[in-house]
């Protein structure tokens, strides 16, 4: 499983991007960054947007990505996957012909740029040699994370998240994980907002981890707020 992180910060200033993780060629784990990093051909071969929650960070460049792919004509539409309400709230805030145009019925509703598709915690997803399955998270606003396997390698993909049980007893019953990707969004003396906010500093991700007592995966922070690096 080949993982190219496009963005991996929980805002953005220059040279720090926010939240996207690109799996093969043509799945993404959110979309914070996309279009600034890919070329238009590496775009056009994306099939597949799993978005964690409906965060401006995470989704924003499902709208230039859906634009640019527009213009080039493709046949195929680009999926974007999440639960009903995360899709919910993407399509009413943003691609609701005020903020941005509705793609999903952009040239036409038989034929449209991009199609919604509703996934459900502990549901499974295939797309090609990878099975993905979302988990719930602890977050402010509904979220998810996602469980990708592919020949016997697991890697999980945590969204914003605040402490939270499911997610590492699932972790910890992996069999074959070989990474976790976990946010760190605050400094510990801002542990206050996080925990309000619904984040993770460096003390309560200590706590966080330690939940995994089975298997040894490979932990990689992201979605640090850059102004505190």
């Amino acid at each position: 499983m080949n993982i190219r992180v496009l963005g991996c910060h929980g805002s953005q200033l220059p040279n720090y991007n926010t939240t996207s993780f690109l799996i093969g060629r043509n799945v993404l784990v959110d979309a914070g960054t996309v279009t600034s990093v890919l070329s238009l051909k590496e775009q056009m071969k994306i099939d597949y947007i799993f978005i964690t929650h409906a965060h401006l960070d995470h989704i924003r460049d499902i709208a230039f990505l859906a634009d640019n792919i527009c213009y080039q004509r493709r046949e195929k539409p680009l999926v974007v996957v999440s639960t009903k309400g995360i899709l919910d709230a993407i399509h009413r805030h943003l691609f609701n012909n005020v903020i941005w145009p509705d793609f999903s019925k952009i040239p036409s509703t038989k034929s449209p740029v991009i199609k919604f598709q509703i996934i459900k915690p502990g549901r499974r997803l295939k797309i090609g040699d990878l099975h993905i399955k979302a988990i719930d998270l602890h977050h402010v606003v509904e979220t998810v994370g996602y469980i990708i396997e592919a020949k016997g390698k697991t890697v999980i993909f945590l969204g914003d998240t605040g402490p939270t049980e499911e997610a590492w007893q699932i972790a910890g019953s992996t069999a074959g994980l070989k990474a976790v990707f976990v946010e760190t969004s605050l400094p510990d003396n801002l542990k206050d907002i996080a925990n309000i906010t619904g984040h993770l500093t460096p003390l309560s991700l200590a706590v966080e981890l330690k939940k995994i007592t089975e298997v040894n995966p490979d932990i990689y922070l992201y979605h640090m707020k850059p102004s505190y690096r």
